[in-house]
């Protein structure tokens, strides 16, 4: 038994061949965390037991896994940045982001001149991510910029701060 390695193999398949829908469920997998994390971050697919492909039309397919977050999708093998969470807010709002591999990531915050007005740098692992920004860390108000740097990879977006 694999799973004591962490490692979980399975193979769905159907002699006379099957159509479904987009969205439609094959199959589900229930699992029980024993430790804390991001799903993002402690799951992924491996051929180390069993091939991870699938046939459409009798061609050969690979297999992803898809987070979803609030009802968005995450897709942990592209780089992305989301929009701030609340947007406006008064007192604190969550930036989400993904980055396809770790690396070290850059997340400033500036004012509409481009002044910095807080800089984020840290070393994070591929998949998803959130930082907290508190209103009092900022010495602003008004539309402000966030940038996400990692590599080759940059990403604007804007928040409002209010009273």
């Amino acid at each position: 038994q694999r799973s004591k390695d962490g490692l979980l193999t399975s193979s769905w398949n159907s002699s006379r061949g099957e159509t479904v829908v987009d969205g439609e469920v094959l199959f589900t997998v229930r699992l029980r965390a024993h430790e804390a994390g991001r799903l993002s971050q402690l799951l992924h697919l491996s051929d180390v037991i069993t091939r991870t492909e699938s046939y459409v039309g009798g061609e050969v397919e690979g297999l992803h896994l898809q987070f979803e977050q609030d009802g968005r999708q995450l897709d942990v093998n592209n780089f992305a940045l989301y929009q701030n969470n609340p947007n406006p807010f008064t007192t604190e709002t969550v930036i989400g982001f993904i980055l396809p591999e770790a690396s070290t990531a850059t997340l400033k915050i500036m004012d509409v001149t481009g002044k910095t007005l807080k800089q984020i740098q840290g070393d994070y692992g591929k998949g998803y991510h959130e930082v907290k920004l508190k209103k009092n860390e900022l010495g602003a108000t008004g539309v402000l910029y966030y940038r996400l740097e990692s590599g080759a990879n940059v990403a604007t977006k804007k928040l409002v701060v209010i009273d």
